[in-house]
């Protein structure tokens, strides 16, 4: 009976999951992916390379086709290591609406790399005091941060595309290309585009 009740519910999941699916697709837009996603980058420089070519295209059609004040939800993978200064002007200047901030330590003895996130808190940027113990706690120091998850106008984005600290802008995640349940129903940063940074400094690709 309890082998019965298993096949019935594997059954009933695989026919609401098509569903849903289908669903989607009916709508025009795809469930948004972030593991083929993340397995597309890893594939080297090329498809790395090929990634940003595609998503660049989607810019040049938004910036035509979209009203300049239209919002996006976005991952901004830098190209470089920025500073806790040149992260704050970078945010100031082009009205990012930041909903986290990704960024990369390093392990005083070891040498190990880790990756962390932290997000905007009681009007900070986010809380430096918690930063620092977690860094203080694994013998870590701020190796500098590598990506940005947050809400940009249209407008912005094209100009923020332009920037030398920038290297892509994703829109993979928004609502306007991928049905994303995740992200729609806390409206907060679930459900984004994961960073390429990772990818670009494995293909030396980071910008000095």
């Amino acid at each position: 009976m309890k082998k019965i009740m298993i096949v019935l519910i594997i059954l009933v999941s695989l026919i609401l999951g098509t569903f849903g699916f289908l669903r989607a697709y009916s709508q025009g837009k795809p469930f948004f992916d972030m593991f083929s996603m993340a397995e597309e980058i890893s594939q080297g420089k090329d498809s790395l390379l090929n990634y940003k070519a595609r998503i660049d295209k989607v810019l040049d059609k938004i910036k035509i086709e979209q009203s300049p004040t239209e919002k996006y939800f976005v991952t901004i993978s830098l190209s470089k290591y920025l500073s806790k200064e040149e992260l704050e002007k970078l945010i100031k200047d082009y009205n990012i609406e930041v909903l986290a901030i990704e960024g990369r330590s390093v392990e005083k003895g070891t040498n190990l790399k880790g990756t962390f996130f932290v997000a905007p808190e009681n009007g900070m940027l986010y809380d430096e005091k918690l930063l620092l113990d977690m860094l203080k706690r694994n013998d870590a120091e701020l190796k500098g941060f590598t990506a940005i998850i947050a809400n940009v106008q249209n407008q912005d984005i094209q100009k923020l595309r332009n920037d030398k600290m920038v290297f892509l802008i994703d829109t993979s995640a928004d609502g306007h290309f991928a049905r994303n349940p995740k992200h729609e129903e806390t409206n907060s940063w679930d459900g984004y585009a994961p960073s390429v940074f990772a990818e670009l400094e494995k293909n030396n690709l980071l910008n000095p």
